[in-house]
């Protein structure tokens, strides 16, 4: 039984104004290049692929034989995991959402492939997406979510001054890791339960924090607009990362964040990359804070040339009154790429992993 194997960037556009078309453009070449070797053990286990051409950009596929159904489904289930995993660690679990990466296993038919993989990824499986929507609401009902701290550091100096609030599913659930959980909410239409039901599992451990640090939790707008998560988000030492930004609409928006600020709350942007659309983001935001995306920190400690893109980005940002955060730093050599080009905090495993918030405090 043949089949076309594929991989699908399907928010190419929003990933290019959110990165810049330079860090966007390194970050899908890096993507391109590692999948199959990265696919390859599974693929080997097929008896091998046929590389297939595409005039799609933001596509990768191949030509794979299946003896049968289920070894179809096996071989999806593994590249859907391992391209998530892969996207996860390129673009990092926000951006990757906003990438909107998807492994797809199609039957290999006569006619233009394009055509053909364009309406195969138009069908979602509805028994799939039944299942997903049970497994999350099971953890909305019934709890298991938990809400681990990662530290967030002053720049260069390592000192520790706030952690990020980050949820995940039950240890050994399937939906346990980030991308898969909020991405199985997001297919099935419980995003905004979700969100919501995290930040509140979040804020009490505010109150538990060493004194004069801080903590961010992440809302969409949606929930930015919900007057009830509003009250509840308005208080001191909390910063709200506004996710998925691109693009704000400012209409409810602005009154919603001025009563945020009221309350006490400070405003963040959430990965951010070096496009226009997110330097036209926060100057109408006017965070006190702007993420730069784990892409853009990843790429800066591999390619030098992007620096002064960089260094311009955090003096854009920083003129609009926000201090600039480097997300995803994961080692020295990133680190020292970053230092000189004024970014005011840092977070990453070079400073410390996520940890249940049990354990950290």
């Amino acid at each position: 039984m043949t089949h076309v194997l594929y991989v699908d960037i399907r928010g190419l556009n929003d990933l290019r104004a959110a990165m810049g078309e330079t860090v966007a453009g390194n970050a899908l070449a890096e993507l391109q290049d590692r999948l199959p070797r990265m696919l390859g053990p599974v693929l080997a286990r097929l008896g091998g692929f046929d590389p297939l051409t595409t005039s799609r950009p933001g596509r990768w596929c191949v030509g794979v034989t299946c003896a049968d159904d289920e070894a179809a489904e096996v071989t999806r289930q593994a590249a859907q995991r391992l391209t998530h995993d892969l996207a996860a660690e390129i673009f990092g679990a926000a951006t990757g959402a906003l990438a909107k990466v998807m492994a797809e296993l199609a039957p290999r038919q006569p006619g233009d492939l394009d055509d053909l993989l364009d309406d195969h990824a138009a069908l979602v499986p509805a028994d799939e997406t039944c299942q997903l929507r049970a497994q999350v609401q099971d953890l909305l009902d019934q709890g298991g979510l938990r809400t681990l701290l990662q530290p967030i550091v002053s720049f260069p100096d390592g000192k520790v001054v706030g952690y990020e609030a980050l949820s995940r599913g039950p240890v050994g659930h399937p939906l346990e890791r980030a991308d898969l959980l909020f991405g199985a909410a997001a297919r099935t239409g419980l995003s905004h339960d979700l969100e919501c039901a995290c930040a509140r599992l979040a804020l009490p451990w505010l109150e538990k924090l060493p004194a004069g640090r801080w903590m961010t939790v992440n809302a969409s707008v949606p929930v930015l607009l919900d007057a009830e998560m509003r009250r509840a988000l308005a208080r001191p030492g909390l910063v709200v990362e506004i996710t998925e930004h691109l693009p704000i609409a400012p209409e409810g928006l602005l009154p919603a964040l001025d009563e945020l600020r009221q309350g006490g709350a400070r405003i963040a942007l959430d990965d951010t990359g070096c496009g226009f659309a997110d330097t036209a983001a926060a100057e109408l935001v006017r965070p006190t804070v702007v993420k730069l995306c784990i892409t853009v920190i990843r790429g800066a400690g591999r390619d030098p040339s992007i620096l002064p893109e960089v260094h311009a980005t955090v003096r854009a940002f920083q003129s609009l009154g926000a201090e600039v955060l480097a997300e995803g730093v994961e080692d020295q050599i990133q680190a020292d790429a970053l230092d000189g080009l004024g970014i005011n905090l840092a977070q990453g495993w070079l400073y410390g992993r996520p940890q249940p918030a049990t354990d950290f405090l």
